[in-house]
């Protein structure tokens, strides 16, 4: 599953590339054969004033499907990047069974 991951404003760091794959590979790996594409974009909306404003971006497309993405915020970006794992794969869950029915 190739992943790309994207800071706006933020730099992304080793550690945080690595959590940000570790995660998306925990709730997408069986999906990887569907997925054609998947782009993980962050930023911090405030910089340095603070807040529930770190937002983590997962874009994918899937093979017979248009682009699809989903989005969580935090104030930490660590937790915003769970967040938004786990509501990939629960939209990749619920987009391949309703292209079943």
């Amino acid at each position: 599953m190739n992943i790309q991951i994207r800071g706006i404003g933020i730099p992304p760091t080793e550690a945080l590339a690595a959590h940000i794959e570790r995660r998306l590979a925990f709730s997408l790996s069986r999906f990887a054969a569907r997925l054609e594409r998947v782009v993980v974009r962050f930023s911090d909306l405030n910089g340095p004033k603070g807040g529930c404003d770190k937002v983590c971006r997962v874009g994918f497309t899937l093979r017979g499907h248009g682009p699809e993405a989903v989005e969580a915020r935090d104030a930490d970006l660590y937790s915003a990047v769970d967040q938004a794992a786990v509501k990939a794969g629960r939209r990749v869950a619920r987009l391949l069974e309703q292209a079943r029915n």
